[in-house]
């Protein structure tokens, strides 16, 4: 068996980490699909070396070779002429750590990206696996929210009869199903491209009023904000999802009071009286 450990600056090896924690995903796995993706240096485009930019190297990642990467791992060595194993396996990580995470994530999801393109492109139905249920859906397109960053498919459900936005992270394509996609109504497929939005709020409006905190906190939220629609002094009027509001407005505790709709409101209230309930 062959051990790989490599000292990295703290901030590559926290990125790291969280992708194997938000990803679902090992340390080993992450390590070795690194070498095996990005495994020439002339793929690898670092500016400074690490510690010239004054980054001290005092965390350590640690793995094992798996068994395609061990039997390809001296020519790769070889061929990219390298002396210290090391210095090698920073570069590869700070490669992948300069991407945006939306880009990551397709990196790390690139064989499920690949199916559902494939799909999309002969307009094939795919038998998906999203958390513990299966389902059939029409794949029209991947997208992520511009104020966000994961990596969403819209498609059509068959099993609920409806549209939905599966986060790539969850879903596992099962087959690439022989049935050809309909595309059923495609007015509405080409608005979701054009104004997406994960949630699928269009024509849902979410009133909230915000304390003077409230007000200054929402110009620094900005992951999944909502639409703003109308403000009239501190009572705003946004185009969202309920989720997507409920997301959102939890962040602000005191300082947002939901409005309208009313449902969204009691489900708030009863949020916030179940964890005060968690204090006594």
């Amino acid at each position: 068996m062959k051990k790989i450990r490599v000292t990295v600056p703290e901030d590559i090896w926290r990125m790291m980490k969280n992708d194997i924690e938000e990803f679902g995903i090992n340390n080993n796995k992450l390590c070795n699909y690194i070498l095996e993706k990005l495994k020439y240096k002339k793929e690898i485009n670092i500016e400074k070396d690490l510690e010239s930019q004054g980054r001290p190297l005092k965390k350590i990642i640690q793995f094992d070779l798996n068994v395609s990467n061990k039997e390809i791992y001296y020519d790769v060595l070889r061929d990219n002429n390298v002396e210290i194993e090391a210095e090698f396996f920073r570069e590869l990580f700070e490669k992948y750590c300069s991407k945006f995470k939306y880009i990551r994530e397709l990196f790390i999801f690139q064989d499920t990206v690949k199916n559902i393109l494939e799909a999309i492109r002969e307009k094939k139905k795919l038998k998906l696996k999203y958390g513990s249920k299966l389902t059939t859906v029409e794949p029209y397109f991947i997208k992520r929210d511009e104020q966000g960053d994961e990596n969403f498919l819209f498609c059509y459900c068959e099993t609920e009869k409806t549209y939905y936005n599966y986060k790539l992270k969850d879903l596992e394509v099962i087959s690439i199903l022989e049935d050809k996609i309909k595309g059923k109504d495609k007015k509405y497929i080409e608005s979701v491209r054009k104004n997406f939005d994960p949630f699928l709020g269009n024509g849902n409006f979410v009133k909230v009023k915000l304390t003077e905190n409230g007000m200054k906190m929402i110009k620094g939220l900005t992951n999944y904000r909502p639409k703003l629609i109308e403000k009239n002094d501190n009572i705003y009027i946004f185009e969202t999802s309920n989720e997507n509001a409920k997301l959102y407005f939890r962040q602000f505790s005191k300082e947002a009071i939901i409005l309208e709709p009313k449902e969204l409101r009691e489900e708030m209230k009863k949020d916030f009286l179940e964890a005060l309930a968690n204090y006594e």
